[in-house]
């Protein structure tokens, strides 16, 4: 009857023998059971690498608090930098108040191009009509 009798565990990093057990993450890749010590260096060394990512756009790797999240509009996923940022900011502002074509500020009523037509952004009414007799 080995009841109380059980053998001893030894952590999967240092070797040294352990009283509580810790259970790694599956991230982390590693088998078998940790110390304290190891297990709080593990999760260390992955929260420092989850800290950064790279820009969408240009690939510059930062902090997270430093990356902005893309607008709905924009249909993107990931974090951008701070120029990246702005340029397609300036980029979206130009398509909404600009005419795609004639290059016209657009007032209050705007023309949105048929799917057909391949043109991106908006459009003032001549352009949108000449685009529907060229291409119906």
């Amino acid at each position: 009857m080995n009841l109380f009798l059980r053998k001893p565990v030894v952590c999967n990093i240092c070797k040294k023998e352990i009283n509580h057990k810790h259970r790694p993450k599956r991230e982390w890749q590693i088998d078998g059971l940790l110390c304290g010590d190891c297990y709080v260096d593990q999760m260390k060394k992955f929260y420092e690498l989850s800290r950064r990512q790279q820009c969408v756009i240009c690939a510059i790797e930062k902090d997270v608090p430093d990356m902005w999240e893309p607008r709905y509009q924009w249909n993107m996923k990931g974090l951008l930098c701070k120029t990246c940022f702005d340029k397609k900011d300036e980029e979206y502002k130009k398509l909404k108040t600009f005419c795609n074509i004639c290059g016209k500020k657009l007032g209050m009523i705007r023309y949105n191009p048929k799917k057909r037509w391949i043109v991106k952004g908006q459009l003032c009414k001549e352009c949108w009509d000449s685009k529907k007799a060229k291409l119906g």
